[in-house]
């Protein structure tokens, strides 16, 4: 593949990747209108800096982009974890949601500076406080992938709608084809966030050191291959998969 390939197979690969999430976005409902919404923000944001790099390599929009168009993949891996456990897991709503909430509260910020940072960087007249925003920026993201992980390790562990009984474990709700749904979602999550994560801590070496070889849409092209386009691209297709396997699970 070459440099000039790189961003055409980029725009590409998530136009044609946009057509089943949006699927997942209508058969899931409202309990997965997160997950499938930000994970069609972020297949939109890299069909728009493929779009850019391919008209201009040294675009720092582009750059830009790259790195805060991460976000979303955060953020879908969060709202399909919350959907996972909607159904999979006996517990409040209400804190439910406030755990989502908190999340936005990490992510948000992060993204907020990192995208500020990494604009003031990429000016003639870069100062010292654009690289401590872009720092404070990614490690909110990278402190928001750790989260990611803790939560779907403790959503995996036995369902809290067991419980035991006369020595026994019994199941307290009658079981029902979504809880099976919703442990393929979280199964799914789980699956994808190693490949989040090799992203998450690329851009974390990448914008704290600024080494030219290691920029997302300038850098050495195995680089940004290897570490940036795959690690996205098969974190986005294991989410895809598991949210056609559970297409079903919406009531209708």
């Amino acid at each position: 593949m070459t440099a000039d390939a790189l961003p055409t197979a980029t725009l590409a690969i998530y136009a044609v990747l946009s057509v089943p999430v949006f699927f997942c976005l209508v058969r899931h409902g409202k309990t997965g209108l997160l997950g499938w919404l930000y994970l069609l923000a972020f297949c939109t944001l890299r069909i728009v800096s493929g779009a850019m790099s391919m008209s201009s390599s040294s675009s720092s929009s582009a750059s830009i982009i790259a790195n805060v168009g991460l976000s979303p993949l955060l953020l879908a891996a969060s709202g399909i974890l919350h959907e996972g456990r909607a159904y999979r897991v006996a517990g409040d709503k209400k804190m439910e949601w406030l755990l989502v909430l908190v999340f936005h509260a990490i992510v948000t910020p992060g993204v907020a500076l990192l995208a500020t940072g990494a604009s003031g960087l990429l000016q003639p007249n870069a100062t010292s406080k654009d690289l401590v925003l872009v720092n404070v920026g990614i490690a909110l993201l990278v402190a928001a992938w750790l989260v990611l992980c803790i939560c779907a390790a403790l959503s995996l562990r036995p369902s809290s709608r067991q419980k035991k009984k006369e020595g026994k474990v019994m199941d307290i709700a009658t079981p029902t084809t979504a809880h099976g749904y919703g442990t393929k979602l979280l199964l799914g999550v789980a699956a994808a966030l190693p490949f989040i994560g090799i992203r998450v801590l690329y851009s974390l070496v990448a914008l704290t050191t600024r080494l030219p070889y290691l920029n997302p849409s300038t850098g050495a092209l195995s680089i940004r291959v290897v570490i940036v386009f795959l690690p996205e691209l098969i974190a986005c297709i294991v989410l895809i998969v598991a949210g056609l396997v559970t297409q079903r699970v919406a009531p209708r």
